[in-house]
């Protein structure tokens, strides 16, 4: 197995039987299991694997696997779960729906959206800090899909 498979492997390990909160605890775990990492190459890691911060229903966040996780399921039971918690508004322009979540949780209902599978409707995401673009195919499907969110997370 490669270095970054076993890093990759390991990193699941870690989140699925630890609650780890920030990256840099992660780095501190994976450090102390001998495998050093940066912050950019743990992000990389963390997308790629599709690890999710997601409350831990005590407050606070964990990094969570997609197969773990009390029954949410990496699609749209994540999904519905991060836009009801995260997402601040949802709006729309030309082929552009745009998300603001609460700051730093972008990246998270990003990687959510991602993973639900939406289809043909989507194009392309990018997240920032606490904003989403999402590419759509045609106003039409932008329109419905700014619905489709708009009605998951109660915002507008």
């Amino acid at each position: 197995m490669n270095a970054k498979r076993q890093r990759q492997q390991k990193l699941l390990e870690l989140v699925s039987s630890r609650s780890l909160d920030r990256q840099e605890a992660l780095v501190d775990a994976l450090e102390a299991q001998g495998i050093r990492v940066t912050q950019s190459t743990l992000s990389k890691d963390l997308k790629a694997c599709g690890i999710a911060k997601v409350p831990d229903g005590a407050g606070g966040f964990r990094y969570m696997a997609p197969s773990d996780g009390a029954g949410l399921t990496p699609g749209p039971d994540l999904l519905r779960r991060e836009l009801e918690d995260f997402v601040v508004s949802v709006d729309g322009v030309e082929l552009f729906v745009v998300v603001k979540t609460m700051t730093g949780h972008a990246q998270g209902v990003c990687e959510s959206i991602d993973r639900a599978g939406l289809g043909t409707d989507v194009a392309g995401t990018i997240a920032g800090e606490n904003t989403i673009f999402i590419l759509c195919r045609s106003q039409s499907r932008r329109k419905a899909l700014q619905k489709k969110l708009q009605q998951m997370t109660g915002a507008s």
